[in-house]
């Protein structure tokens, strides 16, 4: 019952006690004492806002901020909950793709790209070609920017820190409002910068602006402005993705840092069908490698398209050779053409033979690629993961996920903002324990998507996979 606007009281927990004895009665009287329920303060909704972030199994990134080094970054990347990352950035305004997998770092761009990015080291003269839309290892420190560090739910969270002191109990109805994205958000102070939490429950994170997120100087970045949205039934679609990437692309990606001498170069068996171009090289390192030839043909000055190749292992000190053949149709009617018309036909490839890469393990991508959702049994308690909800008057209040070992504390401490929202006691309850973070997550999403279904709205306390109908 309302005992005042804007506030409630749960009255009836506590009951006097009768007791009937033969010859005598004895009575325990008194007034039950009600639970003051107040307003949501800043403090209360923002550490569920960001427990709940913690929560997500994928999220999407755009924004900005700034490397170690000083280099501008803009991204739009997602996030999951495994530690991969996929998307665009840009260096200085120099575009390229990333992939993170297995804490390995490949990025994909052009020749103007890999020029600046030499440029930015203090490499003079350097052949960005070489590297142009080819997929390239190299290491988070060059960059400047540890992705799977940076991009995690769970770090921006902690970076992000406790609401400041002086506004933690103030209501968070009361903070500034302002726009982001066409949604109306407060915008909270906090120890690590800003936090944008929609207006509308349940108050779930739109943007972050961060002084600094990481814990090594070399990759720690600054002016860190993010706008986030919550990605998790896209998950499935993208570790199969990541997956196939890993299986196909980045089979051929080259490692930046180790190289080969490369030497003599000819041409062989050129005639109407195909023209064979073979480069010799020697591993002058102190362990196998494998190597990857690419050339793009050229005939009268107009592209007849390429081939690629590769060779090993390579023991060290060994020398050996690469070739690879153009079989284009470009290249037949080239060459039918140079032998009907007179006159000089020159052709030629511009080429590069580079170190490929380990090629990416991937176990745990390629295992929540294939992961079904786990099924709700709360029998199960043996599990990496937990997926539990949290119900007030038998009905569901929100889902979640967690691992499994903190999942009774992770809950605990969200029952009283449930409390609030919903001015009824909550109580949360396992829903099953699951074997990955794909598999939970991807109940979570069906347990939503059912309750949608069935209530026409998400539960009230959803932010997570809540999609809107």
């Amino acid at each position: 019952m309302r005992s005042r606007p804007g506030r409630a009281t749960l009255a009836g927990l506590l009951v006097g006690l009768v007791l009937l004895v033969t010859g005598c009665t004895s009575t325990v009287a008194g007034t039950p004492d009600g639970v003051d329920i107040g307003p949501l303060t800043t403090e209360a909704g923002t550490a569920q806002a960001l427990l709940d972030f913690t929560e997500v199994g994928a999220v999407h990134y755009t924004g900005s901020l700034v490397a170690a080094d000083g280099a501008a970054f803009t991204v739009d990347v997602h996030a999951l909950a495994t530690g991969a990352v996929f998307g665009r950035i840009s260096v200085n305004g120099m575009s390229a793709a990333v992939t993170v997998i297995d804490d390995v770092l490949y990025l994909k761009g052009d020749g103007r790209f890999w020029n600046g990015m030499a440029a930015r080291f203090g490499v003079a003269g350097g052949n960005g070609e070489a590297f142009a839309d080819r997929w390239v290892k190299l290491p988070t420190s060059l960059i400047g920017v540890e992705f799977g560090e940076v991009f995690a739910p769970d770090v921006i969270s902690r970076t992000a820190g406790p609401v400041v002191e002086s506004d933690a109990r103030s209501e968070l109805s009361a903070n500034p409002r302002e726009s982001v994205a066409g949604t109306e958000v407060y915008v909270v102070q906090v120890d690590g910068g800003k936090i944008y939490l929609a207006a509308e429950a349940p108050h779930g994170p739109l943007r972050f602006e961060l002084d600094r997120i990481g814990s090594a100087d070399t990759t720690a970045v600054t002016d860190v402005v993010l706008d986030v949205a919550d990605a998790s039934p896209s998950a499935p679609t993208i570790y199969r993705d990541l997956a196939k990437r890993a299986r196909t692309e980045l089979t051929t990606a080259v490692d930046a840092l180790v190289g080969i001498e490369q030497g003599e170069h000819r041409f062989e068996a050129c005639g109407a069908p195909s023209c064979t171009l073979r480069v010799d090289i020697r591993n002058t390192g102190k362990s196998a490698v494998r190597v990857h030839l690419k050339a793009d043909w050229t005939g009268d000055s107009a592209p007849l398209g390429s081939c690629e190749a590769k060779v090993g292992p390579v023991a060290p000190g060994a020398a050996s050779t690469i070739g690879c053949k153009i079989t284009t149709q470009a290249w037949v009617d080239f060459y039918q053409r140079a032998n009907s018309v007179p006159g000089t036909h020159p052709y030629g490839a511009q080429w590069s033979a580079l170190v490929l890469a380990e090629p990416p393990k991937a176990t745990e991508l390629t295992a929540a690629a294939r992961a079904e959702p786990a099924t709700a049994d709360p029998a199960r308690t043996e599990g990496s993961h937990a997926v539990y909800q949290i119900v007030h008057a038998g009905t569901v209040w929100k889902y979640g996920v967690v691992s499994q070992q903190f999942w009774r504390d992770h809950t605990d401490g969200q029952l009283p903002g449930c409390l609030t929202q919903t001015e009824s006691a909550c109580s949360a309850s396992l829903v099953t324990a699951a074997d990955g973070s794909a598999s939970a997550h991807a109940l979570l999403t069906q347990l939503v998507a059912d309750y949608r279904d069935e209530n026409g709205e998400c539960p009230a306390g959803q932010w997570v996979a809540c999609v809107p109908a």
